[in-house]
């Protein structure tokens, strides 16, 4: 049993979230690890249902894209990986996707498309690194 078997990594399709990407890919090759590149589309307040739907559905086509992207960049590089898109609380459903899919490890960066300054850590990130089980592994 080797020490990275089944890597999770979150993604939002920003250039800090591809860096976690490739740091993943990585870590998959020298240890044979399978990753899940994951997506999270943030849960929408359901006030107008017809704007929320088409929004929604831009969102999960977003994300769908996001996934796209990245399976053609884990394809290339010969890595064991699969894809989850998911709608939820981005921070919440990193945690509860690393516990129930018995992850052993997370790759994330440490700001994304929500973070308003480089240098500050990211508030999904925060949250994984203080709710997380497992190891976080943060890319800058």
């Amino acid at each position: 049993m080797g020490l990275f078997e089944n890597v999770l990594v979150p993604i939002d399709g920003s250039k800090p979230s591809l860096k976690a990407l490739n740091s993943a890919i990585e870590i998959g090759q020298m240890s044979g690890a399978e990753i899940t590149i994951l997506h999270v589309i943030p849960s929408v307040e359901e006030s107008a249902k017809s704007r929320v739907t088409a929004f929604e559905k831009q969102l999960e086509r977003q994300g769908q894209d996001i996934l796209n992207d990245a399976s053609t960049i884990a394809k290339k590089q010969k890595v064991k990986f699969k894809t989850s898109l998911v709608k939820d609380s981005p921070g919440h459903a990193i945690v509860r996707l690393a516990k129930k899919g018995k992850f052993d490890h997370i790759v994330m960066s440490t700001t994304g498309r929500g973070s308003a300054q480089d240098d500050m850590l990211g508030s999904v990130s925060n949250y994984v690194v203080h709710k997380s089980e497992i190891p976080v592994y943060l890319i800058r």
